[in-house]
């Protein structure tokens, strides 16, 4: 007897074919968060056949003022979101090298996270374990900073390929930018 599969338009069956791989594709990559959670040391050989970028150019800048006279900002590569911006890119393997700017008075139900890349279970139900919104707004009441910037930004951190020329040479340099212009003078980055 036929399975009731094939009896569906083809288009139908291509759409039920992607959806069960998209699935499959984040169980395994949840499965790999899990797994190099668990065995830090695969990280390390992970990261030997990776693209990465090593900086030695950018000089350590100690601050001129205290930190309580000081405007933070953040910076996550967590793939965090408002749930009105479009989403990450997850369908590119070599990831996404744009960023998405949240407004620094964004309420933190506000936010999601499209990230296939780690498990993001506690993140999802505490979007501070990515994006600190919550503490920072409390170093503020308590003066422990000067103030908040009107922005964060959010970046996807698995980026490879040609898209880290992307990131380091266009996107990157462009929140820098921003940062600069919003007079933002600590920048602390969440990394995941």
């Amino acid at each position: 007897m036929p399975h009731a599969l094939f009896f569906l338009p083809f288009r139908a069956q291509v759409l039920i074919f992607f959806a069960v791989m998209g699935k499959f594709k984040r169980m395994k990559n949840r499965t790999l968060a899990k797994v190099y959670t668990k065995i830090p040391s695969l990280v390390d050989l992970y990261a030997k056949g990776a693209d990465l970028v090593v900086n030695t150019t950018t000089p350590f800048t100690p601050l001129s003022k205290p930190l309580k006279q000081c405007q933070l900002a953040l910076v996550t590569t967590g793939g965090i979101h408002s749930k009105d911006q479009k989403p990450f890119d997850m369908a590119d393997k070599k990831g996404d090298p744009s960023y998405r700017e949240i407004p620094s008075e964004i309420g933190i139900e506000q936010l999601t996270i499209t990230h296939n890349y780690y498990n993001h279970t506690d993140a999802l139900s505490d979007p501070n374990l990515v994006l600190p919104i919550e503490p920072l707004r409390r170093l503020l009441h308590e003066g422990l900073i000067g103030s908040i910037g009107p922005r964060f930004f959010s970046f996807m951190g698995h980026v490879m390929g040609e898209h880290l020329k992307t990131l380091t040479e266009n996107t990157g340099p462009e929140v820098a930018a921003a940062l600069v212009t919003d007079e933002v003078e600590v920048a602390f980055l969440t990394p995941t």
